[in-house]
């Protein structure tokens, strides 16, 4: 072994401009693989932390369904067909949660949108986080600024806008909200219906840590939360009724219903009292009751693990605990409920990724073709040894050690120059310019490290290229007869 890298190096020292030529190939390509991965491997540790630290923790616990179920609701098509499910049996799981030593922290909550207006003037849409104050702040103990007001006290109703809607409200109708005005909110949906309430303003805050998505989110009082999504004590799914059942209920009429209620209204002027009135919609004590809020209800449980390295266990205990008392639930990772943002985030460095084997395919070739031009020149050389007894294996090491000789210097070059360019970007930081790359980055500013992921894989692409460019050069030597390549010198 140590024979056939003593002539890989003295074949790279003799054929300076090729080996320059492949050396400077590898060396770009190394170095920008270290310096892409590394940045995205940090931006995407960063946008790990940017919500697992401010908005969705570690796990997020809903009940079992199907569709994209995000901290924001469905971002697919199921979302016109269902409503974010109830977590079955919450209060079981909550103390099993609770119970886990490795758990820090956890968070129920409801989400829902709705539009805002006052008056008669609708101002805007909020995405509407239903929260218990207390519990969100020793969740998310970082990230909520008051600007004007405060949270509501126990027991009380209220909401908390976003300044970002605050200002766009001003901006729109130039309706400047304060705390203490009173805003009203509608919800629609096709299941639970029309749902409409009046909240106080309690405060204006911010997140401290924002983007687009979360500019547009507000916290509100559960109550108030949970009616607006239609959690209330009656069911809002559709009712499935037997072949019996619908014999005795038979076709409904609406236009007989109707004609036959106004035709006992006599159409003389008279005037009616409200009871008159209020007697023709039956007995009402039902379907009060039947809107009352569920106040055992919740959509989401966060959980904030004291160690990332739990999730999987985590996982794991859940899904046994889950199984082992028939409760249909499951666990989403904070990826599932950050939604659409952090998988764009993900889905730029796939294509990055692409990008970066498209480039390593280009070298490959490039390089493979060096080395053709380089073997071929020195064929009389190679049949020369062959002719004095050298044999095919031989041979075949020899160009392989040249190649990976070549390909580790190079290699080790081009990560030494990307750690070195990390580190000054590093020390300089990188300012998200826009709001598209602040997503990106996972914050305002991105400090890139050397990545030991991107370091290894490097290092894999240089082996790979190495022996995948001298296959081709090889078997053209292979394929030459010594004699053929002992008279190639004189051509």
């Amino acid at each position: 072994m140590g024979v056939l890298f003593k002539i890989a190096w003295r074949n790279i020292r003799e054929h300076k401009v090729k080996t320059a030529i492949i050396s400077l190939i590898m060396i770009i390509g190394i170095m920008v693989l270290v310096i892409g991965n590394s940045l995205m491997d940090t931006a995407t540790k960063g946008i790990e932390r940017y919500y697992t630290k401010n908005y969705t923790g570690h796990l997020m616990i809903t009940g079992r369904t199907k569709g994209n179920l995000t901290l924001f609701g469905y971002q697919d098509m199921t979302a016109m067909e269902q409503t974010v499910p109830r977590i079955p049996e919450y209060s079981e799981i909550l103390e099993f949660v609770r119970s886990l030593p490795y758990v820090a922290e956890v968070n129920p909550q409801v989400s829902t949108i709705a539009m805002v207006s006052k008056e008669d003037d609708t101002l805007t849409a909020t995405q509407l986080f239903g929260i218990v104050p207390d519990q969100y702040q020793r969740m998310f103990p970082d990230n909520v600024e008051l600007i004007k007001g405060s949270f509501w006290g126990p027991g009380e109703q209220g909401i908390l806008l976003n300044e970002p809607l605050a200002e766009a409200i001003e901006r729109r109708s130039g309706i400047a909200v304060e705390p203490g005005d009173k805003l009203l909110f509608t919800s629609a949906g096709m299941l639970t219906g029309m749902r409409i309430r009046e909240v106080e303003v309690t405060g204006i805050f911010r997140f401290k840590q924002s983007n687009l998505q979360l500019d547009m989110v507000s916290l509100m009082d559960v109550s108030n939360a949970r009616a607006l999504a239609g959690m209330v004590v009656g069911s809002a799914d559709t009712v499935e009724l037997a072949d019996d059942e619908n014999f005795f209920v038979g076709e409904i009429d609406a236009d007989n219903i109707f004609d036959s209620l106004f035709a006992e209204v006599e159409t003389e002027e008279e005037e009616f009292g409200d009871d008159y009135w209020f007697s023709l919609l039956g007995e009402t004590e039902s379907r009060d009751q039947s809107n009352l809020e569920d106040t055992g209800a919740w959509q989401y449980l966060l959980v904030r693990l004291e160690d990332e390295r739990y999730l999987k266990q985590a996982e794991r205990d859940l899904a046994q605990f889950f199984a082992e008392h028939n409760i249909p639930a499951e666990t989403r990772s904070w990826r599932q409920g950050a939604g659409a943002i952090a998988e764009m985030s993900y889905g730029i460095k796939r294509i990055f990724n692409g990008v970066v084997l498209v480039i390593a395919v280009v070298a490959i070739i490039i390089i493979m073709n060096t080395l053709v031009i380089s073997i071929t020149e020195r064929m009389a050389e190679i049949g020369t040894m062959r002719a004095i007894g050298a044999q095919k294996g031989f041979v075949r090491r020899m160009v392989l050690a040249e190649t990976l000789l070549l390909s580790g210097i190079s290699g080790t070059i081009g990560i030494v120059l990307g750690g070195i360019i990390l580190l000054i970007l590093n020390v300089i930081g990188l300012e998200a310019s826009n709001a598209f790359y602040e997503i990106l980055y996972g914050g305002p500013v991105l400090r890139p490290e050397l990545s030991l992921s991107a370091v290894v894989m490097s290092f894999i692409v240089v082996v790979v290229v190495g022996l995948i460019s001298s296959s081709y050069p090889t078997s053209i030597v292979m394929r030459t007869s010594p004699l053929q390549a002992m008279e190639s010198r004189g051509d």
